[in-house]
């Protein structure tokens, strides 16, 4: 049984704007973080530029 809406993000590259992925998040968690505080260390491999790169993210929509 869901316990709460999740949102799902696209992972984008910030240096080529290639999508790298996506990833769930609740709009809050239990001890008071959004989910911009976890996703400002994420950082992910981009192909295009065979190393890792920090993302942004953009919402996709949300899920149960």
């Amino acid at each position: 049984m869901p316990r709460g809406k999740r949102t799902v993000f696209g992972v984008y590259c910030s240096e080529t704007g290639d999508r790298l992925g996506s990833v769930r998040f609740h709009k809050q968690d239990k001890m008071g973080k959004a989910w911009k505080e976890h996703a400002a260390k994420l950082m992910k491999y981009s192909p295009r530029l065979r190393k890792r790169v920090d993302v942004k993210l953009k919402e996709e929509r949300h899920s149960s």
